[in-house]
């Protein structure tokens, strides 16, 4: 059951990112404030390699979530779960870090604390999903 709602905390976590998505191409306004710009890359790099910037890195953390939470419930082998599990929470601190403003704050506290949740996991105390057995 632990299991479980681990996963559905990942898998939550890596949907969460769609917000973004959803916004830059415009199918929803998600936060008001926000207009698909980042603070330091859309001045230099122009609204379009922004645009792409942006979206790798929700994909990325989309599908990188989707499968750390097969790898806890079983579905993918165990060796994946710390490569996934730094990699994904990476590319999502980054994207906080390039688009701070993409999501509501309360979204944006959320993945924070995920992402920092699963990199002390990983990194400090070098959890494994098969130190859980149930």
């Amino acid at each position: 059951m632990l299991k479980m709602g681990i996963a559905l905390v990942l898998l939550a976590h890596g949907i969460g990112h769609s917000m973004g998505l959803l916004q830059v191409f415009k199918v929803a306004t998600v936060n008001p404030a926000w207009h698909g710009d980042s603070w330091i890359l859309t001045g230099p790099a122009g609204t379009t390699a922004t645009t792409i910037v942006g979206s790798i890195l929700w994909i990325a953390s989309i599908v990188g979530f989707a499968a750390l939470a097969a790898v806890v419930i079983g579905w993918l082998p165990a060796t994946w779960f710390a490569p996934l599990a730094v990699g994904s929470a990476a590319v999502s601190l980054a994207g906080i870090a390039l688009f701070p403003v993409a999501f509501p704050l309360v979204s944006t506290v959320g993945a924070l604390v995920v992402d920092a949740v699963v990199l002390a996991g990983v990194l400090w105390f070098h959890w494994l999903p098969t130190d859980v057995t149930a």
